[in-house]
């Protein structure tokens, strides 16, 4: 394996050792450790906090090498890229080695424990399988997060060139494998490998992404995988628009490297997450381009610029032209009337032979012609004045052919005439450029502060208060989809007495939200208000919100007054909405890797360490509280009888019991293996007590096969125990749970 490959790995192991130390038995030692796919040590773990324990004999520190015996379970693992477990001759030591293999079976490095033969009561080997969903999910938390931190970054940059050159730089050193290039995609989706952005050092000759796109021709990108997975591509599109093509890429000089499935799937989630950052910039990008060819048109006609008035413009028109070509001959021709004092002519249709000034007009494009005047050579030039929305007339010019201006000044006269044209319709268009300014400089402030938060609080009262600064509207809201059922939730209004009120998926607007359908409804005038349970209303949008693919609620906006809202504000709240998607999926996904981190596999209790924690916050704030430690009687005999897949339903049953017959504000926790805990805050001796009854009752007469429980409970007092810590409670709590066993389990002891 290169050594490129060595830091990302590094990298994602650390994000495996938390849920494999999730699942690894409370209170035994061991030692976690990775390999490159020489066996040199890259990291080691101790799984145990404070752990004592060190095999003999073993040099565990970083850059040492564990194959220096070929019947090392470590070299059998690279050797034959399976799961390899073993007992060392040495001593009561067991091993265990987990490979990480290519596509092409061979082992790239290694993932291997170790620990005393006398604390692993159970099949190390199925363990050292269980493993591989473990590091699935180490990958999965590594794609996202680093996904989010690129999406993040990427919207510090107002301009494409710098946001792409920072998101190839980024994914690139993320995957430490080839390069990563950006190519622009056609409206058609085919590369023009003219507008390019790579990693790849500059030097002689097409680079190595020319090459890849020359193969491609005229072929529409699509996500794939080829030359046997040395080349990855991902297309980026937004609102079906298609943008850049992403690119993994392996040049000849790396011919021992491929991407795998985790590469083409990080590119994918990253491809797909950067796209409206991307789509901001571009905008913006064609907007500055817009604005710099305005400038360019108007530096020498700054007062048609500023003015709206039809005589200045046309007095500035023939001003500017006559200054730059004094020996020229001016004439402006208009096909509209005007008061205006400047001499203009209309433009005739009546002759045979078209003019000059006709022909420019009728083909809307500048037309140079040749003729001569008095046995005088003479250039004429006609351009047509342009609006957006038509040809108001034709500038032309007409000089001795010696003195007649060049190419260069011919462009400018077009320009110039041109922008006469557009001078025409110059309020609307001045209207138009505000609010797309407003609009894209909203959008970028709502993307930037989305950006800032992964709370989910946060960014919907943020969102709430965007809405109301932006469309002035009485009423605005956030909802959410109820998982499983045909209702939506107020989860963030404008109005606090709409929140948590629930509405219909049938009702309307919700309906058509569903559907995605467009939704800007306008009652006209004198007619009755909109029907709508949240707030009746005489104009109203929503547009849905995608929550990782799936409708995951609407945002809405109201307003009693007709007519209020127009189709561009439909068009920026459907923006928002997307960025308030991507915000909500981002906010759920850093919601559910802090739950997974919590929470045990097996019976969705909390782990140990953060029961723990709890505790530890309890002992500081509040004035008392109880422990109670509970352990299932026999439970290795329902194993044996039963097997471990009824063992683990059994375990489930009385964590559904005890999470049913708690407060939400207790915290239930697997201690290890069949021993669970509760910790009640703020509940005394005496309640506490009746609790457990209440468990242990209920355990007796509600589990199949029947099991018992035994449990042992410590309360705490800070009134009679000021300097009370942690570990005495637990202490106190677990030896009533031992006098509880020696008494003949299925009863409650008080410590």
């Amino acid at each position: 394996m290169s050594s490129k490959m060595l830091g990302k790995l590094e990298t994602v192991f650390s994000y495996m050792a938390h849920f494999i130390l999730q699942s690894w038995p409370e209170k035994r030692p061991g030692i976690l450790f990775l390999t490159d796919s020489v066996g040199r040590l890259l990291n080691v773990i101790r799984m145990q906090v404070g752990q004592t324990w060190n095999p003999n004999g073993l040099d565990l520190q970083k850059g040492s090498s564990l194959c220096g015996d070929a019947r090392s379970p470590v070299s059998r693992a690279l050797r034959t890229g399976e799961i390899t477990v073993c007992v060392a001759d040495s001593g009561p030591l067991v091993w265990g080695a987990f490979p990480l293999c290519e596509r092409d079976g061979r082992a790239r490095a290694v993932i291997g424990m170790l620990a005393p033969q006398t604390e692993v009561d159970f099949d190390f080997c199925s363990f050292m399988r269980g493993l591989e969903p473990l590091i699935r999910m180490g990958y999965d938390a590594y794609i996202q997060h680093a996904t989010s931190e690129i999406v993040m970054n990427l919207a510090r940059h107002d301009n494409t060139k710098d946001l792409l050159t920072s998101l190839v730089g980024q994914i690139a050193d993320i995957v430490k494998k080839g390069y990563c290039s950006a190519v622009r995609l056609t409206e058609a989706g085919t590369l023009n490998s003219r507008e390019l952005v790579t990693t790849e050092p500059a030097g002689e000759g097409d680079c190595h992404i020319k090459q890849v796109a020359a193969r491609l021709g005229e072929r529409m990108i699509t996500p794939s995988v080829w030359d046997e997975h040395r080349t990855v591509v991902f297309p980026i599109s937004c609102e079906n628009r298609p943008l850049y093509a992403l690119f993994l890429h392996l040049p000849p000089d790396e011919p021992d490297c491929v991407y795998d499935e985790r590469d083409v799937a990080f590119l994918q989630e990253v491809g797909e997450k950067a796209s409206y950052a991307l789509w901001r910039t571009m905008v913006a990008d064609a907007l500055r381009r817009e604005a710099t060819q305005k400038d360019l048109l108007y530096q020498l006609m700054t007062r048609i610029q500023a003015s709206i008035d039809v005589e200045d413009v046309l007095s500035e028109i023939v001003t500017s032209i006559r200054k730059l070509y004094p020996t020229a001959f001016v004439e402006l021709f208009l096909t509209v009337e005007t008061n205006a004092t400047t001499p203009v002519k209309p433009l005739s249709f009546q002759d045979d032979d078209a003019s000059t000034s006709t022909r420019a007009y009728l083909e809307g494009r500048l037309v140079v012609d040749c003729e001569e005047r008095d046995g005088i050579p003479m250039a004429v030039i006609a351009a047509p004045l342009l609006g957006k929305q038509g040809i108001y007339g034709v500038l032309q010019l007409t000089a001795e052919r010696q003195a007649a201006p060049g190419p260069q000044e011919t462009e400018y006269v077009s320009i110039l005439a041109e922008t006469a044209g557009k001078a025409f319709e110059n309020a609307q268009l001045y209207q138009q450029s505000r609010n797309l300014i407003r609009e894209l400089r909203l959008i970028n402030e709502m993307a930037r502060q989305l950006n800032r938060s992964l709370n989910l609080k946060e960014i919907l009262d943020f969102v709430t208060k965007m809405l109301l600064e932006t469309f002035s509207a009485e009423f605005v809201a956030i909802l959410r989809k109820r998982p499983d059922e045909d209702r939506f939730e107020v989860i963030s209004s404008s109005l606090p007495a709409c929140h948590g009120r629930l509405v219909s998926a049938s009702e309307k607007p919700l309906a058509d939200a569903v559907a995605g359908k467009q939704v800007l409804m306008l009652a006209q005038p004198g007619a009755k208000p909109l029907p709508f349970s949240l707030k009746p209303c005489a104009s109203l949008m929503g547009v849905p919100l995608v929550v990782e693919g799936e409708l995951g609620g609407v945002l809405l906006a109201a307003d009693s007054r007709h007519h209020f809202f127009g189709f561009d504000d439909y068009k920026l709240l459907e923006i928002f909405g997307q960025h308030v998607s991507l915000a909500m999926t981002n906010a759920m996904l850093h919601n559910e890797v802090e739950r997974m981190v919590i929470t045990d596999n097996l019976t969705g209790l909390y782990t140990r360490r953060h029961l723990n924690d709890c505790v530890r916050s309890s002992l500081e704030k509040d004035c008392y509280g109880s422990l109670l430690l509970i352990d299932i009687d026999y439970f290795k005999t329902v194993n044996d009888t039963y097997g471990h897949q009824v063992g683990d339903e059994v375990l489930l049953q009385v964590s559904d019991l005890i999470r049913r017959n708690i407060r939400e504000s207790d915290i239930a926790a697997r201690w290890g293996g069949e021993e669970l805990a509760i910790y009640l805050p703020r509940v005394d001796k005496a309640t506490a007590h009746g609790i457990a009854e209440r468990i242990r009752s209920l355990v007796e007469a509600e589990t199949t096969p029947r099991v018992t429980i035994s449990c042992g409970l410590a309360a705490w007092s800070r009134d009679l125990q000021p300097q009370f810590s942690v570990e005495e409670l637990f202490h106190q709590a677990d030896v009533a749970l031992y006098e509880a066993k020696n008494k003949g389990r299925n009863q409650v002891i008080l410590a």
